[in-house]
């Protein structure tokens, strides 16, 4: 009897379970389907890259603003109320974005969409975590892991297909089936819940906080074309980071902060997030250049490179299971090491690519960076949760998923600054008669040899962690 009880019980909480998984789904495609997508809309709207990729860093950086709030938002509307205005949110900016004549147009319709976007998944897992007993987290939250796994395969071939049959504007317009489903589900599978009124909200982090990081993100854009010594430049920078330690100072100080930077109080949880934010920048900022490369220097169409892509995802989700397994049996060192290994390697190799690269050895190297990334990013994220201090688990994860979301925003504006100096600096010394595909390829070389930096950095403080369960 009791066993029916359960089983019917679980049958109940499945459908809020998917529901939750489609609407993340929705916002993760959409990132990988833009990575694809840049050399077409600069194309479209004959623009250059620097320009093209604020599509990417204004959506990643509105997300970043707005993922704080998602837990205010919450208490006051209900987590259904939240939940389901979120992604027709999302639905109605993704109707705007394919409505964009200019690129400016575009990327601020993008930044919109990121608005809504970034209240999809801190919402989302926060209300699974309520509704899903103790004693089932472990099974029903892996249905949550489904869209990081599905959006990095589907994504990339889904935009490839797109831009093959249709145009730019059907990779927007994708998301109004997917996002009038999830709305309908919405309605009939997500529980009420209750308005929390007298829930305050830190009025001064959430203003310090984005303005901060975003006069750092465009004092970086501005090294490209001007010297660290540009009062300009130099003024974004220190007004950036003075922002930004006001907020640290102001979140320590506030009863109900937006984000736990207590945390950094554990030497252990602040080694292992840097890695993770390495890492991430690897990651993402990599995923971008890789894309980039298969369609410009090495001509691929979007769908051929989508469909390049898609063993990385496959390898990606084969690296999670064994570091998943490796993590629980001798900790966070056995997983991410070699992971990060693998990563660094994939990337040296990529580095050194040629004209006469083949596309078998090109996909080996995707896979080999896949498997890594696998074998690292959910394990360190985990051990991060692990040693955080008891009393800031809860506002930790908000935290992190803003900062993730702001190192992407970085990662886009850092690499493709690389890139864009690395082309000008081939150009310069380019002579009559070049191979003008041999001069881009090198100049990508160069700017995945990058990355490799990073890594090391990354492995000497993943070095440094211990076993969780010896430290809790």
């Amino acid at each position: 009897m009791t066993e029916t009880k359960e089983e019917f019980s679980l049958l109940k909480i499945i459908p809020s379970v998917l529901t939750v998984s489609l609407g993340m789904l929705l916002v993760m495609m959409d990132t990988t389907i833009m990575n694809i997508a840049l050399p077409t809309l600069q194309n479209q709207f004959g623009v250059t890259l620097d320009s093209a990729q604020w599509t990417i860093t204004a959506y990643t950086f509105a997300i970043a603003a707005v993922t704080p709030l998602s837990g205010w938002l919450s208490d006051r509307l209900t987590a259904k109320v939240a939940f389901g205005s979120a992604i027709s949110l999302f639905v109605l900016t993704s109707v705007l974005c394919s409505m964009a004549n200019s690129i400016e147009w575009l990327i601020t319709f993008r930044v919109l969409q990121g608005i809504a976007g970034g209240l999809v998944g801190p919402i989302g897992m926060a209300l699974v975590w309520k509704i899903v007993p103790n004693e089932r987290r472990g099974a029903l939250m892996g249905l949550l892991g489904l869209p990081m796994v599905v959006a990095p395969i589907a994504g990339p071939l889904l935009c490839g297909y797109l831009l093959d049959v249709s145009s730019w504007h059907a990779i927007f317009l994708i998301n109004l089936p997917f996002g009038a489903l999830a709305f309908l589900m919405v309605l009939k599978f997500i529980p009420k819940g209750q308005v929390i009124a007298d829930k305050k909200l830190d009025w001064k982090g959430m203003l310090l906080a984005p303005s901060g990081f975003l006069a750092v993100l465009d004092g970086i854009y501005r090294l490209k074309s001007h010297a660290l010594t540009d009062f300009g430049t130099s003024g974004l920078l220190i007004a950036g980071l003075i922002l930004i330690v006001l907020f640290y100072f102001n979140e320590k100080k506030e009863d109900d902060p937006l984000m736990a930077v207590q945390a950094f109080s554990s030497a252990k949880f602040t080694r292992g997030i840097t890695a993770t934010w390495l890492n991430q920048l690897v990651y993402f900022g990599g995923g971008l250049l890789l894309t980039l490369f298969l369609q410009t220097a090495k001509g691929f169409s979007a769908l051929h490179a989508g469909e390049m892509l898609a063993p990385q995802a496959l390898a990606s989700f084969a690296g999670m299971i064994i570091g998943g397994k490796l993590f629980d049996k001798w900790g966070v060192r056995a997983a991410a090491l070699p992971g990060v290994f693998m990563m660094f390697t994939a990337m040296a190799l990529l580095s050194q690519v040629s004209l006469d690269t083949s596309i078998e050895q090109l996909v080996l190297m995707i896979i080999v960076l896949g498997f890594g990334q696998g074998m690292t990013m959910m394990q360190v994220n985990t051990y991060n949760l692990s040693v955080a201090p008891k009393s800031a688990v809860s506002r930790v994860t908000p935290m992190v998923n803003s900062a993730m979301q702001l190192v992407n925003s970085m990662a886009v504006v850092l690499l493709t600054n690389v890139l864009s100096l690395n082309i000008s600096d081939k150009m310069k010394g380019m002579k009559a008669g070049a191979n003008m595909k041999a001069i881009l390829v090198s100049a990508y070389g160069q700017t995945f040899l990058v990355t490799c930096g990073l890594l090391i950095v990354s492995w000497l403080l993943i070095a440094t962690l211990g076993k969780v369960k010896t430290e809790q």
